[in-house]
């Protein structure tokens, strides 16, 4: 039954159920927006439960405007992912100030919806899910306590809700199984859907992957199909910068000018393996230390660079197959001049110590291992701290700071190379990684983003120079995890024998908890992408497959759908009629209404028992008490909580006399 005046329990099962609506979203919505949201339902609170009067409409309408300008003039507009989410937000906060009616209410449970549904916009977790249908079960039965406000406990509102929620999967699970996801989207994503997207940059400049290096979230995961190489294998290929302005590096016209190629002696076994990439906003492809052939779906480009054809804006799985150990052959001419390319000004000093290496070396890698034997030689540091850099950072660095991590290292050293003419470029991606003993793949975070070199040496063609190896190979050797750990306690890198840092980073009981923890936990939600939202087209045709079913056509979807909406009617009524066959209440008036038809007043089959009523008190006035006294309490039996046998006994006790 609706009420003309919600029940103060029900506004209150509402008010959590929006504050669980908009928590995802605290940390990214600006903090005033907070502070208008927790104020209004604050306000709200105090009106339900302290006496406070709604505000005037005045008020309302010109609170509504100001926020909107508010938002307008932070985001630019009221439209977009996140200019959106903050609009709807305030909304539903300021939709409490005028709740007087059912009509209201139901505006601010689908607000709650709504605003749930925006949550998956900024991420697709089998956390948030379970979160949201929590969220959903709560508003439901908020909901329910609306519909039917005394009589009933609390875990009776939150079963019915349940059941009643119960009731659509068979549904949902026909929908998920026979319309699997299609590839893309029936409609565009604003234009900000994939800011804040955590990922490598297509230029590298002294400080530029400090960001990254900080952050745990997941840059993609790998399964290979075998045993996988040693972790000093792991390089990560991703972009090739051939240009510097002295200052950043970039890809410059080389990266589409030069010939793309794939082509190379390999050496030795191949590695087989499957990348599941995390959405990153960005074309490149990553794959191991060379790739030997590029899918079906990628473009290839100069450097041994594989790419997606759009922004990679949605998790993606591809097998490659690599070679750890490989010959690029010859150099061409154009690749040789952009690999030498210089910034206008270099220092002198950096001119002369490549000139003195040139000068008494017989090849390229004999001058590489000049410039590895400087770093380790002096007093470099590898830190995740530098100290900031001038107009030269390369000449600062190797003077003056000769602290950095490995953009530092990496952009001093192929600037010496180069300045020694020995043709080289630097190299952008991952390296390393941790394995997860709970999936069974090996999880690369942002945290391993790393830059390298690579020279060319007449014979071996490209060769990978690490040159943050020569100061802290435990950066190599053990992870970045390990590198946070040892300056943490204020041990510098590069003096420890491997058993030594072994024992130094060894976890505790509780950390290696948290850690076998933190690796089910993104087990969990890779097993979750894989059957849940990577759930397409050639999965169903395996899971047809794996039942013996034929591969299925639109018109056999639908029909599908079809007879399986029809066969859940069926069972719902059925299980409906049985529950009313076993239901007391409901038989006592049927007898009731068996013996009004015996003096020609039949109920019809689509009338309430109310209306039923009414009509009998319209026709024969002399029975109006005794027909509503039955009917009230038959009604507050059957749906107003009036529970337990003594009211079926009396409710029988009266039909009987009826």
């Amino acid at each position: 039954m609706k009420q003309a005046q919600p029940d103060r329990w029900g506004l209150n099962g509402l008010l959590i159920t929006s504050v669980l609506a908009l928590a995802p979203h605290a940390s990214r919505l600006p903090v005033w927006i907070v502070l208008v949201c927790t104020g209004a339902l604050a306000w709200r609170f105090a009106i339900d439960n302290r006496g406070w009067h709604n505000p005037h409409p005045i008020v309302r309408i010109t609170l509504t405007t100001l926020v909107a300008a508010a938002i307008y003039e932070h985001y630019g507009t009221l439209l977009g992912r996140d200019a959106g989410t903050g609009f709807l937000a305030a909304l539903l906060a300021l939709k409490f100030l005028e709740l007087r009616r059912w009509r209201d209410c139901l505006v601010v449970v689908f607000l709650c919806q709504l605003l749930l549904l925006a949550s998956f916009l900024y991420s697709q977790s089998v956390g948030l899910a379970a979160y949201s249908l929590l969220v959903v079960v709560i508003c439901m039965a908020s909901v329910v306590r609306l519909n039917q406000p005394t009589g009933m406990a609390l875990r009776d509102y939150v079963r019915l809700a349940t059941g009643l929620l119960l009731k659509a999967v068979p549904l949902m699970l026909a929908m998920f199984v026979l319309f699997p996801r299609i590839h893309g989207s029936l409609w565009r994503l604003p234009s900000d859907a994939y800011g804040g997207i955590t990922g490598m940059s297509e230029v590298m400049q002294p400080g530029s992957l400090s960001q990254l290096i900080v952050s745990d979230a997941p840059a993609f995961r790998v399964e290979f199909d075998g045993e996988p190489p040693d972790t000093e294998q792991l390089y990560w290929r991703g972009v090739v910068l051939w240009h510097t302005d002295g200052q950043r590096w970039v890809a410059g016209k080389a990266k589409t000018v030069l010939d793309p190629k794939l082509s190379f002696e390999h050496i030795g076994a191949p590695v087989k393996y499957t990348i599941t990439a995390e959405p990153s906003n960005k074309v490149w492809m990553l794959a191991l230390d060379l790739p030997f052939w590029a899918p079906r779906e990628a473009r290839v480009r100069a450097g041994h660079l594989l790419e997606h054809r759009a922004p990679l804006r949605e998790r993606k799985s591809y097998s490659l197959v690599s070679y750890p150990r490989y010959n690029t052959g010859a150099l061409t001419s154009a690749e040789r001049d952009y690999a030498l390319q210089l910034p206008d000004q270099v220092s002198a000093r950096t001119l002369a110590l490549a000139n003195e290496w040139r000068q008494s070396s017989v090849d390229n890698l004999a001058i590489a291992q000049e410039a590895l034997d400087y770093f380790q030689r002096l007093p470099f540091f590898y830190t995740l701290e530098p100290p900031l850099l001038g107009k030269d950072p390369v000449d600062e660095f190797l003077f003056t700071t000769r602290r950095g991590f490995c953009g530092y290292f990496t952009s001093a050293f192929v600037t010496l190379m180069r300045a020694a003419g020995v043709p080289s470029r630097v190299v952008q991606g991952y390296q390393g990684g941790e394995f997860n003993p709970a999936g069974g793949y090996l999880l690369v975070r942002q945290a391993e983003a790393h830059a390298w070199a690579e020279i060319w040496q007449a014979g071996r063609g490209w060769v990978r120079i690490d040159p943050t190896a020569a100061v802290a190979p435990e950066r190599v050797q053990f992870g970045i995890d390990a590198v946070r750990r040892l300056q943490g306690r204020g041990i510098d890198l590069g003096n420890l024998s491997a058993d030594a840092v072994r024992r130094l980073i060894e976890l505790g009981w509780f950390e290696g908890a948290w850690r076998g923890l933190r690796f089910y936990w993104d087990a969990t939600n890779l097993a979750w992408h894989r059957s849940v939202l990577g759930y397409d087209r050639a999965r169903q045709e395996r899971l047809l497959a794996k039942l013996s079913l034929p591969e299925l056509s639109a018109a056999g979807l639908l029909a599908a759908l079809a007879v399986t909406v029809v066969i859940g009617l069926i069972l719902l009524a059925l299980s409906m009629h049985r529950a009313r066959r076993h239901d007391p209440a409901h038989a006592a008036y049927l007898v009731f209404c068996n013996k009004l038809r015996r003096i020609d007043i039949a109920r019809g089959d689509t009338e309430g028992a109310l209306m039923f009523s009414r009509r009998v008190a319209a026709l024969r006035p002399d029975l109006q008490t005794p027909v509503s006294v039955i009917t009230d309490l038959y009604l507050r039996i059957r749906y107003g909580g009036l529970a337990g046998a003594e009211p079926v006994r009396t409710l029988k006790q009266k039909i009987a006399q009826f």
